[in-house]
């Protein structure tokens, strides 16, 4: 999601909508009493598969110096901002210049990776790995 400026809230709510996409025996297997082994295992089979990190990405989520910093002008704002980026897997975060200019977005994503990693409590270097290898894998599964 290009320059998400959700809460950690809906981070959770995105993340569980794409899991009943993706496994409703899952979902479906959460809201009802499991009766008998074979409905009892369907569950623990998806389970497993989704607590390995086994699963099919849809969603990421970008975050910009600009928009989820610069435009925020409250302390909430910027605490809620802050939140939804701790709340986002490692595997879905991206980073983003959200400028126009192309001088200007080497600046733009360093910016962004600083902010993932002021917000994150990481290196600087965790976050521009962790986002440049989530980047390809996005790009990558947009010609299969």
């Amino acid at each position: 999601m290009h320059s998400f400026t959700g809460t950690a809230h809906h981070v959770r709510q995105i993340l569980d909508f794409e899991r009943s996409i993706l496994y409703p025996e899952l979902v479906e297997a959460r809201g009802k009493r499991q009766r008998g082994e074979k409905k009892q295992q369907r569950y623990q089979d998806a389970e497993e598969k989704d607590d390995k990190g086994d699963t099919e990405i849809l969603f990421y989520f970008g975050f910009s110096h600009s928009v989820n910093y610069i435009m925020c002008t409250s302390e909430k704002a910027k605490r809620r901002g802050i939140e939804a980026v701790q709340a986002i897997p490692s595997d879905r975060l991206l980073v983003e210049s959200d400028v126009h200019a192309t001088e200007d977005v080497i600046l733009g994503t360093a910016g962004a990776a600083a902010y993932a990693a002021h917000a994150r409590v990481e290196s600087l270097q965790d976050v521009a790995e962790t986002s440049t290898r989530n980047g390809l894998r996005f790009i990558s599964s947009l010609s299969s």
